[in-house]
């Protein structure tokens, strides 16, 4: 049902994922003027004015914030449900591959001296944890279904 805890936790995942997408990730220290690095793109620190976009990521960030919200509203089919966290779970960790390769490539085009990591990086790993406990409870839900046809 909706009114389960595995919805708040879907709920929370989505809002997390959605939020980190906005955010500043990591800013690379060059000769220059520092980059900020969001789930947008690459920006110069000060200005709007985007050095280069990061659509991949964005649709990566975009399916993991996406995909919870779509998880709450398939509580008749918790199978589905189950198999639908898999995918976040999967999308979740594409979100940090996604990640590493463009600021690797875009530190080693901009000759970068640093790199400061944003907060911001933790909220992935904070959805993923949601989303492995909304599964534990998806999956509890479907054993205790199961059990009460047996009794029938």
């Amino acid at each position: 049902m909706i009114q389960r805890i595995q919805t708040i936790y879907l709920l929370l995942a989505a809002i997390v994922t959605g939020i980190f997408t906005f955010m500043s990730m990591a800013t690379l220290y060059t000769q220059g003027a520092p980059i900020q690095f969001s789930g947008t793109g690459f920006y110069e620190a000060g200005s709007n004015e985007a050095i280069a976009y990061v659509w991949p990521l964005t649709i990566v960030c975009a399916l993991a914030a996406l995909l919870p919200l779509l998880n709450i509203f398939l509580y008749r089919n918790r199978p589905l449900q189950i198999r639908v966290c898999h995918f976040t779970t999967l999308m979740l960790l594409a979100v940090y591959a996604t990640f590493g390769i463009y600021v690797y490539n875009m530190s080693m085009t901009l000759q970068a001296e640093s790199i400061q990591w944003g907060a911001a990086l933790s909220m992935p790993f904070v959805a993923l944890i949601l989303n492995i406990i909304a599964q534990s409870r998806i999956r509890a839900d479907e054993r205790l279904v199961r059990s009460a046809d047996r009794l029938r």
